[in-house]
């Protein structure tokens, strides 16, 4: 092979061009609609196989879900809204901070809670804020949340959920646990970003200290080529444990791919001293240039080690359960539910309830929502009740959610924006 190198640029460029023509304009290839108004509920579907019963990652919206579970058993007299959590809580979820004494499930539910606005690489348990003085949107807090669910109830959160909401309302393909979904569809770039990023760092920092003891002892034990490709096999150890139970092992596959195909190339060139050194920057940086030029949405796997259920960001559910839970949320909205009374202002605009985002509009009124974000699924619910309307958009990409919202508005005839200053 004369120009391996040239070969490799070739082959990436022209997968990458691939990638480019198989996308849609939008990046969003599957879409499931949910349109409501005053009469029966109809159903609009977009992409190959896709049905109303067709399951997505919802993210943030199991939320609502779990708030829902949550006061049903305050109604039941499980729980009391206020009262301080602390006793409820799992251990390894208490902290000497004196302020976690304060904290009670009503603050948890409308996110005044003060803890993190981020649930990433485990459970922040800092505490902010003085609870109930400010709001700071948490998935942490949620975590919280369903740790006082379960204690007090029994029961897992799933199992919490199936008994107060899933059953109840005939959610047949709704879960916190795992559940196969739909494909779903990343931007290339935070797939380069999320895959590669940990790889790289441990790359170049175990080969600076393979280097330095290696130029103090003049290679004696090990040449540097040696140490090179120890270095790149660890670091490539140390990104598969990061990636598969850490972080997004979604993009898994797509790391493996990269690493093999770099390894490939290292190999070819393994008897050219200069072009072997300089081929697995080379091949990162084609990469990196790609994942970060390519405007493009690319087929990622689901999660291959399942997360542990929460409710932060596990909820899966359907389009017809969806409609489904809607349904009654806007039965209990039109009834004055103490779910959607505000909890908490956010600015002129938006309040939060008891597990609900409120948006306020002087010309159109009222509407209730919430939007969920997971790697490779975006999608949004909007209750307006004041004109018995209500919308759910589920899509399978990073990049379905603008889209949500511009199907939404429309339908609605509500120019909202659905959207929220997290901290």
């Amino acid at each position: 092979m004369k120009n391996p190198v040239r070969l490799t640029f070739l082959l990436v460029f022209s997968i990458a061009a691939l990638t480019l023509c198989s996308c849609s304009d939008n990046d969003v290839r599957n879409i499931s609609a949910v349109y409501y108004d005053k009469g029966p509920v109809v159903y609009k579907n977009e992409g190959d196989g896709v049905d109303k019963n067709t399951v997505y990652e919802l993210g943030s919206c199991g939320k609502t879900v779990a708030a829902y579970t949550a006061l049903v058993m305050a109604d039941e007299g499980i729980l009391d809204l206020d009262e301080k959590i602390a006793p409820f809580l799992d251990k390894d979820l208490l902290t000497a901070d004196p302020r976690m004494n304060d904290i009670t499930l009503r603050q948890l539910l409308c996110h005044t809670a003060g803890f993190s606005p981020s649930y990433e690489l485990g459970t922040d348990k800092n505490i902010y804020s003085d609870p109930g003085s400010k709001f700071c949107y948490s998935g942490v807090g949620y975590i919280y949340m369903q740790s006082v669910i379960e204690n007090k109830s029994g029961m897992t959160l799933d199992e919490a959920a199936s008994k107060y909401v899933f059953k109840p309302l005939s959610m047949k393909n709704s879960t916190f646990e795992n559940a196969k979904t739909v494909t779903p569809y990343m931007n290339l770039s935070s797939v380069v970003l999320y895959s590669m990023l940990i790889f790289i760092a441990a790359l170049l920092v175990l080969t600076l200290i393979a280097f330095i003891p290696g130029k103090i002892t003049k290679f004696k034990f090990m040449s540097f080529k040696k140490a090179f490709v120890c270095c790149y096999i660890l670091a490539g150890i140390i990104n598969t444990v990061f990636l598969l139970f850490f972080f997004v092992s979604k993009v898994f596959v797509f790391f493996l791919i990269c690493y093999l195909l770099t390894g490939l190339v290292m190999f070819i060139l393994r008897k050219r001293k200069k072009l072997f050194y300089i081929s697995s920057a080379l091949m990162l940086a084609v990469i990196l240039a790609i994942g970060f030029t390519l405007p493009v949405s690319i087929p990622v796997t689901c999660d291959l080690i399942p997360k542990k259920p929460n409710c932060a960001y596990t909820f899966k559910s359907s389009a017809e359960d969806m409609a489904l839970f809607c349904n009654d949320l806007m039965k209990k909205a039109k009834a004055g539910d103490e779910m959607f009374a505000p909890q908490v202002k956010i600015d002129d605009e938006n309040d939060w309830g008891l597990g609900i985002a409120i948006e306020h509009n002087d010309e159109y009124g009222t509407t209730y929502w919430h939007s969920g974000i997971n790697p490779g699924f975006q999608s949004l619910f909007v209750l307006y009740p004041d004109r018995d309307r209500f919308v759910v958009i589920l899509t399978n990409s990073d990049k379905g959610l603008d889209l949500a919202k511009e199907m939404t508005r429309p339908y609605l005839k509500y120019d909202g924006v659905w959207d929220i200053k997290r901290s």
